[in-house]
């Protein structure tokens, strides 16, 4: 009897292992490593991110470190954190700097995208 509880918990236990991995796998897959380079010219004192259809910001990604010009961040992302279980991969992104501007990228696929480069706009005519 003990010898037949034993083989059946074992087999449960195999037949699960699989599926643990997947889960496992699966929620490692949500988040996104993202490299920001700033090539403005500037100090970028805040990086936001946004689904496309929505009006407003998420929180500061720099979380208050400023990215000095020439400078790499690199950060990891979980786009379920703006989306919930439907997050996708394309998000607007915005770049703000130390004199009061800003940069924006629209719709970036995340998912392909691993750096966003800000570089320095053009001066106005």
């Amino acid at each position: 009897m003990v010898h037949k509880l034993f083989r059946n918990l074992t087999l449960a236990a195999t037949l699960a292992l699989p599926l643990v991995t997947q889960i496992g796998s699966a929620l490692a897959q949500e988040i996104i490593k993202i490299s920001v380079i700033n090539n403005s010219g500037k100090n970028m004192t805040g990086l936001y991110m946004s689904p496309p259809e929505k009006q407003t910001w998420g929180p500061n990604e720099l979380e208050g470190t400023p990215a000095s010009d020439r400078e790499k961040v690199d950060f990891e992302w979980n786009p379920a954190d703006y989306a919930g279980s439907e997050a996708g991969c394309v998000f607007d992104v915005r770049a703000e700097y130390e004199d009061g501007t800003s940069t924006d990228l629209s719709a970036v696929d995340v998912c392909k995208e691993t750096a966003l480069n800000f570089s320095q706009s053009p001066p106005a005519p």
